[in-house]
């Protein structure tokens, strides 16, 4: 089995968008927060992350499924 160049940078974009949402989670539930950052910011830095992860992941996830549907 052969993988293209774009198959590797489609699954290791999939792969950081989901370490996104994972860091994103942590944040929120404040494991993964600098002792010097404000608790009421926590919970909004978290969700941003989280929402950028998830948009990322979605928006690699639909253009392999356009690119392949308007090539059949």
């Amino acid at each position: 089995m052969s993988l293209s160049f774009s198959t590797v940078l489609r699954y290791s974009g999939l792969t950081l968008s989901a370490a996104a949402m994972v860091v994103g989670t942590l944040v929120m539930i404040g494991l993964l927060v600098p002792r010097y950052f404000p608790e009421q910011y926590r919970v909004i830095v978290g969700v941003v992350v989280f929402l950028y992860g998830a948009y990322r992941f979605v928006m690699i996830y639909f253009r392999h499924k356009l690119i392949h549907r308007d090539e059949e």
